[in-house]
């Protein structure tokens, strides 16, 4: 609806972002492999390469334009509110960098309720820097369960 009333400008005013867990690896580069050797030395067996098992929470915001914040937690550091309205402090940093006279604007921040997002204090933050939030729309899902339900109880 409030596209319907603002038009393609509104579009400009988005900002997403979410989480995710990131496996990752830290293979050996060609140039890394490369050493000296005599003629006569056996050559090295490269190892097959196997992920690792170590995950991190990785915090990803965007826009329209393309990518604003990408923040790797550390080892161990799980996203509560303290830590999320620290990243948004950065987000709104990098908005202010990035995005000059963004800000000036309403940003319309879209995430989802997780406890950390909806908690009081990140709330408070988010009113504090005069952003508002959109409503995170329905999975698919619900929309077609929605959609079940509105025929057949027409049928």
């Amino acid at each position: 609806m409030r596209y319907h009333k603002e038009g393609d400008a509104m579009l400009s005013h988005i900002v997403t972002g979410d989480e995710t867990w990131v496996s990752h690896i830290t293979p050996e580069s060609k140039q890394q492999s490369l050493h000296w050797k005599h003629t006569g030395s056996l050559k090295r067996k490269k190892f097959k390469q196997m992920f690792s098992t170590r995950k991190i929470m990785c915090t990803i915001f965007w826009d329209r334009q393309g990518v604003l914040l990408v923040e790797f937690l550390p080892q161990g550091t799980t996203i509560n509110s303290v830590v999320y309205c620290e990243t948004l402090k950065k987000l709104r940093c990098t908005i202010q960098n990035k995005r000059h006279g963004m800000l000036s604007a309403t940003i319309l921040l879209l995430h989802d309720s997780a406890r950390p997002h909806s908690a009081a204090q990140t709330q408070d933050l988010i009113t504090s820097f005069r952003w508002e939030q959109m409503d995170h729309p329905p999975p698919p899902t619900a929309l077609i369960w929605h959609q079940v339900i509105i025929t057949s109880s027409y049928t």
